[in-house]
Order: structure tokens, then C-alpha cells, then sequence
């Protein structure tokens, strides 16, 4: 657990959020800090129903303590989250192997596998996610297995962190249940759906999901709601059928390149692994698997839900060889620390955004910025690195008053002539592979 904890925490502070990271949930975490709507979340000024906002609590509520918002706190869910799920599996594969070889095993690849290293040190929903996933199976495995006193506990617990799950990420975070089902079938247990303990695991589910809607629409008002949801496009990746078939190659590596030994072996001894707990963990990759498949919009980091199941099927295959296998993890380790290192060392001239706010601090000197015509992307950076909302001006020509204003040089020279007597240029900035014009518009003060 140390070794875990240490090996995802290294250097977690280092990189902007802007160089391969993610500074959209971060920003959105500022402005729920920022203004005290806790309920609603912002982006831009702008109300953001793309995800629930378990994640958005989850920086705001530690940046709240600490005054700001840093790239640290807005990884810390993540990092928790990914240092859990390696937990979680390690204890899992000692209770269905038995050894604590496969333990090592099975937490050691997961830990040091591709997507999972470093979407856990990303501010995004998707290791967060992955966690609950896990956690509901586990704690479902933990419910079979139970005494009758403690089934209710375990499977209240399941849905629970189903429910936490689609605070995370909406309708995908309801995933275990699917898994559930198929596992139940699987065992001509099916009319345990409408068990005692299953009906309770409902009605949590529910009451966690419906207490965050309810306060939602209540703030927002029913019919801006449905209108918001209407609007709504955040799925837009498409690609073929065969997507994910190739992604995980990449995407679990190095531990990809053990998946056709692993599917051979299974596939001999099939009678005596269906019978196994780790039939379990076959219908987890298969369920996800196929569901990924059949869903039209596709995205590799889509593939995180499954790799814990195929963490725990190497762990049982390789606890063997779990010496030579454990040597692996940690080059795979050093190396996914290398590469980040890279990306650390050319942080400034991948995080322009950082850049041009530290330019702009000393000239604006806490006085109001505008934008005039900036992508969303621009618009972002700046509100985030200057710790503001700035207001987008449609139109520079007969503005409502005066003021800073940024602006790409693109635009300028098409206004210029129209607005020379009014706007006054100070500085121009390089920005990415352009140039933004920082102006003032009125009497310089």
C-alpha cells in the first residue's frame, strides 16, 4: 500500500493542468468555490451539465480549505481513487486465489498498466469511476460470500457506490449492475433481484441519485432543466466496431501482450474456470467488453472499467511467476515516471495558457478583462490562471463600458480602422501559434 501510494503520488504537483491534463473540471470545481453554488456547477459563467458533480466536490471541497485551486488538489481524487482501486484488487485476489503472490500480481499490473497510471494522475471522472465500479462488484462478491446479517450491509454498500458512481458519470456508473445480472444468471440465482437486500440496494441507488437531481432542478426550474439536457451533446466520438479490439493493446501495456496467453489458458481449462471465482471476472470483461463494442459513440479511455478484471485474471494466472512478473511492474513503473518527467520538462511551452496569465497579471492589476471573440479553450485558461470570469464582449465597437480587453490578433485587424479611436493597444502576446492583442478600450487610465 505504501509502495502504491508513493508510486502515484510522486510528482503528482509537478505539470499545469493545461500539459496533458485536464483543466476543465478544475475550472469548473474554481467556480463552484469561487461562488458558492455548490448545486448548480459553472463553466464559464455558464451552466455544465455534461458530467454529475461528485469530482467537482471532491477539488473544491479540499481547495475551499486551502484558498485556491491547484493542479495537487485537482488530481487528488483521482490519485486517492486509483491508490484504492489497486487496494481493492489486491485484497480481491487474495481472497479468490488464496496466495498472496497473485495479490501482488494482480494489484502490481494494474498499478503499473498504461491507461490506469496515468488517467490517476489526471483531473478527470474516469479513474474515479473506475473505482466505484470496482468497489460495487467487490462489495457484491463480498455480499455472496456473507453471512445472511451482512448481505444486506454488503449489497446497500454495492449500490451505494453505484449510486456515487453515477454522481461521477452519469447513466455508465450504473455498469456493476449489468455485470450483476449476467453473474446471476450465470448462476440461476435471478430471483435474488427482487430479494430483501437487493430491494433496500434499490432504494439507496435511488435516494443518491435523485438527492443531487432534486436540488438540481429545484435550483434551475423543470423546464431549463429539460431544456439544458435537450441541448446537451457530449457524446461525439465515433470510430468502427473493431476500436476497442485495438486499443487495448495499447492501453493495458505492457500487460497487454500476456492477453493471448491468458485467453489460451482460460480457454483450455474453461470447464474448471467457470466453476472458479474467477468466472466472475471473465463475465466482467466480457460484459464490458461487449457493450463497448455495440455502443456507438467510442473513446480508449472508455476500455479503464475492464482492466481491473483483467488485473485479477493475470494475478491468478501469474502468481507462478509473480517474482519475474513483479520485476516488470516496476520498469513499467520507471518508465510511465519517465515519460512524465519529459512532459514536466517542457511544461511552459506546453501550458501557454499559464504562460500568458503570468504576462497579464502585472499589467492588469486586479482591474476587470473582457474577451473579444476567444475560443472556449483561451477563455478557460485565462479564468482559471487569473482566478476569475471574464465576460466575452459581442461587440468591441459600442461596448457597455470600458476596459481591458483580449483579443486574437485575427480580430483586431479586422476592427482596427473601426475602433482606433477607441481602442488603444498596449502589448501583443504570442499565444499558441498565433498572437493575442491586449488592449484598452477608452482613455487609457
Amino acid at each position: 500500500m505504501v509502495a502504491c501510494g508513493f508510486v502515484l503520488f510522486f510528482d503528482l504537483w509537478a505539470r499545469s493542468l493545461e500539459n496533458h491534463g485536464y483543466l476543465r473540471y478544475a475550472e469548473i470545481a474554481r467556480e463552484m468555490m469561487r461562488s458558492g453554488e455548490w448545486v448548480v456547477p459553472h463553466y464559464n459563467g455558464a451552466i455544465f451539465i455534461d458530467k454529475p458533480p461528485l469530482l467537482f466536490w471532491l477539488i473544491a471541497i479540499p481547495s475551499s480549505l486551502y484558498g485556491a485551486v491547484t493542479p495537487l488538489l485537482a488530481r487528488l481524487p483521482s490519485f486517492l481513487a486509483a491508490w484504492l482501486a489497486v487496494v481493492v484488487v489486491f485484497v480481491w485476489a487474495k481472497k479468490v486465489y488464496g496466495t498472496i503472490q497473485s495479490s501482488l500480481v494482480a494489484g502490481g499490473v494494474l498499478l503499473s498498466s498504461y491507461q490506469f497510471f496515468f488517467q490517476a494522475r489526471l483531473a478527470k471522472t474516469d479513474i474515479l469511476l473506475c473505482f466505484f465500479i470496482l468497489l460495487s462488484l467487490y462489495l457484491f462478491y463480498l455480499g455472496c460470500h456473507a453471512i445472511h446479517e451482512r448481505k444486506t450491509l454488503y449489497h446497500g454498500l454495492s449500490f451505494l457506490s453505484m449510486g456515487l458512481g453515477m454522481l461521477t458519470k452519469g447513466p455508465v456508473g450504473a455498469l456493476p449492475f449489468l455485470i450483476i445480472l449476467s453473474f446471476l444468471i450465470k448462476e440461476r440465482q435471478i430471483k435474488r433481484l427482487v430479494s430483501k437486500e437487493f430491494i433496500l440496494g434499490y432504494a439507496v441507488l435511488v435516494l443518491v441519485v435523485l438527492s443531487w437531481s432534486f436540488l438540481f432542478v429545484h435550483r434551475v426550474g423543470f423546464e431549463q432543466s429539460v431544456s439544458l439536457i435537450q441541448a446537451n451533446q457530449i457524446l461525439t466520438r465515433k470510430a468502427r466496431f473493431y476500436f476497442y479490439f485495438v486499443e487495448i493493446w495499447g492501453e493495458f501495456f505492457p500487460w497487454s501482450l500476456l492477453l493471448p496467453f491468458l485467453f489460451i489458458a482460460i480457454w483450455k481449462q474453461r470447464a474448471v474456470r467457470w466453476r472458479s471465482g474467477a468466472s466472475f471476472f471473465i463475465l466482467w470483461v466480457v460484459v464490458v467488453f461487449l457493450l463497448l463494442t455495440f455502443f456507438k459513440y467510442r473513446a480508449s479511455r472508455y476500455l479503464l472499467p475492464v482492466l481491473p478484471a483483467l488485473a485479477l485474471l493475470i494475478g491468478g494466472m501469474g502468481q507462478k511467476k509473480a517474482k519475474v512478473l513483479l520485476i516488470f511492474c516496476f520498469l513499467a513503473v520507471v518508465l510511465w515516471h519517465g515519460v512524465e518527467i519529459n512532459w514536466i520538462l517542457k511544461d511552459r511551452s506546453y501550458s501557454p495558457g499559464m504562460v500568458l496569465s503570468e504576462e497579464l497579471r502585472p499589467l492588469l492589476h486586479g482591474s476587470t478583462l473582457s474577451g473579444y471573440r476567444l475560443d472556449l479553450a483561451t477563455v478557460e485558461e485565462i479564468n482559471f490562471y487569473l482566478d476569475r470570469v471574464i465576460p466575452i464582449l459581442e461587440n468591441v465597437e459600442s461596448p457597455p463600458g470600458q476596459g481591458w480587453v483580449l483579443m486574437p490578433q485575427e480580430a483586431y485587424e479586422e476592427i482596427r480602422t473601426r475602433v482606433s479611436d477607441r481602442l488603444k493597444v498596449v502589448r501583443d502576446f504570442d499565444y499558441k501559434r498565433g498572437k493575442v492583442v491586449f488592449a484598452f478600450l477608452g482613455a487609457l487610465p
